[in-house]
């Protein structure tokens, strides 16, 4: 008696009246037939995942013509937990954060902020990578070459950026206050492109994970980010940040640069 290879539960005699209407051949294929549901719970998920791949391969697809603004590039795609130092606490809290994303409804974002070369970098490149291994869209983007365009004219762009930076299921702006190539008179100008940015990511209710040099302080007039993006007395870029993401210093010795060992393994 032939079973389910999924279950181990014999098929049953089919009993469906309809059958006789059958050529003999058919009726003998369908003369006995599963006793469970596992075929069919097997072809949904089937049609799941090739629905999810579609998906996820438009998004790409429609990210991928603004590869200009984006970070990932070999280095970055090859920052992973299984790479990392897991003793360290940032990286540890990193993996936590990246496992609970795929297991709760409602995510929060993070502001990993620190001096230049501690790892805040790294820390989200391993969040996006294993996101995206799990079948999450990840929007990574750099803040300055996202304004430099900008300034060339990209209008009908910027508005194809924002969409999607409310669909993807996390955005990551990397570097984020490092922008460089703007002069003075366009700082209100580069303020209400970050802010349009950032807030249509909030009205999305998405999570958003922010990486930068610059200094974080709950007082407003000792934090860097207060004293970059203000105007006009206003602080509405801040404000949407800390209203989004949970600040997190990393400290320590910077990891950049080649080492001794580096040069020592290279040449032996």
């Amino acid at each position: 008696m032939k079973k389910c290879e999924v279950c181990g539960k014999e098929y049953i005699k089919n009993d469906n009246e309809f059958l006789k209407h059958f050529p003999e051949f058919i009726r003998k294929n369908l003369e006995y037939i599963p006793a469970c549901e596992c075929l069919e719970e097997s072809k949904q998920r089937e049609m799941e995942e090739l629905e999810r791949k579609r998906v996820q391969e438009c998004i790409k697809n429609k990210v991928k013509k603004y590869k200009d603004i984006s970070v990932i590039d070999k280095r970055f795609l090859n920052s992973r937990f299984e790479n990392a130092d897991m003793n360290n606490d940032n990286m540890q809290l990193a993996k936590r954060y990246a496992e609970s994303f795929l297991r709760k409804d409602k995510q929060v974002g993070l502001l990993f902020y620190g001096g230049v070369g501690t790892g805040k970098t790294f820390s989200t490149a391993c969040i996006a990578n294993y996101l995206m291994e799990k079948g999450k869209t990840v929007l990574v983007m750099n803040l300055g070459l996202y304004l430099n365009k900008l300034t060339t004219g990209w209008g009908e762009a910027e508005r194809d950026i924002l969409e999607q930076v409310e669909k993807c299921d996390l955005l990551i702006i990397d570097d984020f206050g490092a922008e460089k190539g703007l002069d003075n008179n366009q700082t209100g100008w580069r303020a209400e492109k970050i802010y349009n940015l950032i807030d249509g990511r909030y009205r999305s209710e998405k999570p958003l994970i922010i990486s930068t040099n610059l200094n974080f302080s709950e007082d407003e007039e000792k934090c860097e980010i207060t004293e970059k993006f203000s105007t006009q007395g206003q602080n509405r870029i801040r404000d949407r940040i800390i209203d989004m993401c949970f600040p997190i210093q990393v400290t320590g010795k910077s990891k950049r640069g080649l080492t001794k060992k580096d040069l020592i393994e290279f040449i032996s």
